[in-house]
């Protein structure tokens, strides 16, 4: 009798996430800060202790593709991490360590009173299968109880706390930004943070969520009348709409947008499948 289909995938899951942690640590992410490969697995071993000690919505390796994104970040490029939705702090903890390791502030930005009242509404994620509701107050994490929490298992030196709802706490950011991390939840909150962010990312710059499998807070990214209404620029589309990064067979809730304004082909690969009309002799 062979090996059931569902045993198989839950292996191929383990390998994938692996895979993720494996690279990362013998990859040369962080190289242009001096940053080794015992330098990288004292990290991954770090996330997984906070994530153990704190409850969290995301995992090691999720955290880990943050990080890996926090590092490749050129140290020349001014900025700041900003993180939407903190919950209890662990994702916090872990995002300031990495920062701590390229000398980058943490903006942590959260109501710090849960998730605001949206009344009852379906939320679902296709690819998942999955549906549910939220209710005002949850994902809870008082300030005090955050930043005790980063105190302790991150480097809260790093950190910058921005309490309340984002629609207005999120107007008071002015610095340059090289990447955001947001978990928010709800599509409005989405709309929220991108009105506040995407005007001061970086070049090449990138947002990312933990919302890749819900819809309604994919679709603005692809929405070109919100874009010129509230942004007056082209709506970057999304990586992992839906179904997420390939962080395992199944799915994973994160996926991001990149900030590029303009095609810059010194930037990318040619591909051999594809035509180029330099190619060509006259």
């Amino acid at each position: 009798m062979g090996t059931p289909a569902s045993a198989v995938v839950a292996r191929l899951a383990r390998h994938t996430t692996a895979w993720v942690l494996d690279d990362f640590v013998r990859g040369d992410h962080g190289k242009a800060y001096g940053i080794t490969a015992p330098d990288r697995r004292r990290l991954v071993g770090r996330f997984d202790r906070t994530n153990r000690a704190i409850p969290s919505g995301t995992s090691t390796a999720l955290q880990v593709v943050l990080a890996r994104e926090i590092l490749a970040v050129p140290p020349a490029t001014e900025g700041d991490v900003v993180e939407c939705g903190c919950w209890k702090g662990a994702s916090s903890a872990n995002l300031s360590l990495a920062c701590g390791l390229v000398g980058r502030r943490l903006v942590v930005c959260d109501s710090f009173q849960g998730l605001p009242e949206e009344g009852l509404r379906v939320h679902t994620a296709p690819h998942a299968g999955i549906y549910g509701y939220y209710r005002k107050g949850m994902f809870e994490g008082s300030l005090e109880e955050v930043r005790h929490n980063v105190a302790r298992h991150g480097e809260v030196g790093r950190c910058e706390f921005v309490p309340g709802f984002f629609s207005e706490s999120l107007r008071s950011l002015a610095r340059p930004i090289a990447m955001a991390f947001l978990d928010v939840d709800l599509a409005s909150s989405t709309c929220d943070c991108l009105r506040s962010i995407w005007p001061l990312l970086v070049e090449g710059g990138a947002v990312y969520t933990d919302d890749a499998g819900d819809l309604d807070c994919v679709r603005p990214f692809f929405d070109q009348a919100w874009w010129d209404e509230n942004l007056g620029c082209p709506a970057p589309g999304f990586v992992g709409s839906g179904c997420g990064l390939p962080m395992n067979p199944w799915y994973s809730s994160l996926g991001y947008a990149r900030k590029q304004t303009a095609f810059r082909p010194d930037q990318w690969r040619k591909a051999a499948h594809l035509y180029y009309p330099a190619q060509e002799v006259a």
